[in-house]
């Protein structure tokens, strides 16, 4: 089944020419192995982190790249100034010509990525709340759409993890949605969470 990879960098120091032309080749270098475009988002809230985005045929077929030769030549030209902090894998569209509420947004000038945590035994209940729900938040973000789905790789010792991935035009249109009449509904959600995290990003190639 294809998944989406998400893993989440953090730069040691500011980036270097060099480290951003290897980052650029093993972008390129990943994209050729899956079959998946590749892209770099930059967080807004702290730069020093970047978001890498990419699509698999299976979560198997990322591990054959992730133990590939080409794959550890960069990690280990990387090193030293790219640190992993994690990677896992959605259930989650990166196609951006999907319709709205099954794509990720790399078209927006702001994504939004809501890390939502849920008791494994309040699964079933939030995926009902949100099918009611989703809608408003969809009409709020409207010309952009709205990726969303559930962790792939998860342990059994943790809560369930769903993502919720939102084009805006800036920031504050973001958080002006929590003032709306559409919040209302979307918001029930908030009742069915252990916790939840919310940052911002940009594209950055």
């Amino acid at each position: 089944m294809a998944v989406t990879e998400l893993a989440f960098l953090r730069l040691r120091s500011d980036s270097s020419s060099t480290t951003n032309e290897v980052l650029t080749e093993a972008q390129a270098a990943q994209a050729a192995y899956s079959g998946y475009p590749v892209t770099l988002l930059r967080q807004i809230e702290d730069p020093s982190f970047l978001y890498l985005l990419g699509g698999w045929e299976s979560v198997a077929k990322h591990n054959e790249w992730i133990a590939s030769e080409i794959n550890q030549k960069f990690l280990e030209q990387l090193k030293d100034d790219v640190e992993v902090k994690w990677m896992f894998h959605y259930n989650v569209n990166a196609n951006v010509d999907q319709p709205s509420g099954s794509s990720i947004p790399l078209n927006a000038p702001v994504i939004a990525l809501t890390r939502c945590f849920v008791e494994p035994s309040r699964k079933t209940e939030f995926d009902r709340v949100l099918a009611t729900s989703a809608p408003a938040l969809e009409k709020h973000t409207k010309p952009f759409s709205c990726g969303r789905g559930w962790k792939a790789d998860k342990r059994a010792d943790e809560d369930e993890e769903f993502i919720l991935i939102s084009g805006w035009s800036n920031v504050e249109d973001h958080f002006g949605f929590a003032k709306t009449e559409n919040f209302k509904e979307f918001g029930k959600i908030r009742e069915l969470l252990t916790g939840s995290e919310a940052k911002h990003m940009k594209v950055e190639r």
